[in-house]
């Protein structure tokens, strides 16, 4: 598992990533969200999760999701769909965007079936787009729109009081 923002070549030192989250808490960067994933009756951190907003239209109308489950005793317990269903609502009902985007290396079998098991579909494929291990790697986009995301859980009749995990605001 690669825990390097997406591109295991993109080394950020730690002085660094402080700055980043002191400037998210003060408010400065209103296009990042990041979570931490805690395992709701232990209250232990299992994981990340962020929503990143584009910011590239005078109105915002989409967002980049993503989260990774470190601990591997926490794999294969649902937290990720869980998460993933958590992070959808915030960008559809909360934020009301259009649309969330959902970027994964094409061999990470895991992150794609999550992906299409909530709804997204494949996109695009960027062949050879990022270099790492001493070779090239495809990139796969998937994006789910806000109209498939309410089709999908008025049909699934989800409810959000059934949740393991809980995320909070990054520190």
């Amino acid at each position: 598992m690669r825990l390097a923002r997406s591109f295991p070549d993109h080394v950020i030192s730690k002085e660094a990533l402080e700055a980043e989250f002191a400037r998210e808490l003060k408010g400065e960067d209103t296009g990042r969200r990041a979570y931490i994933i805690e395992e709701k009756s232990t209250h232990k951190p299992v994981g990340w999760a962020t929503i990143r907003i584009h910011q590239f239209q005078r109105r915002m109308t989409a967002a980049n999701v993503g989260l990774a489950i470190g601990e591997r005793t926490s794999w294969n317990k649902g937290y990720g769909t869980e998460t993933a269903k958590l992070l959808l609502d915030e960008v559809f009902r909360q934020l009301n965007l259009h649309r969330a985007e959902w970027w994964t290396y094409a061999e990470n079998n895991v992150s794609v079936q999550l992906a299409r098991k909530l709804g997204f579909k494949e996109e695009a494929r960027l062949r050879d787009a990022v270099f790492f291990d001493n070779r090239y790697h495809d990139l796969v986009v998937l994006g789910l729109l806000k109209q498939e995301f309410e089709s999908i859980r008025a049909a699934a009749g989800t409810s959000s009081s059934e949740t393991t995990v809980s995320y909070l605001q990054s520190p």
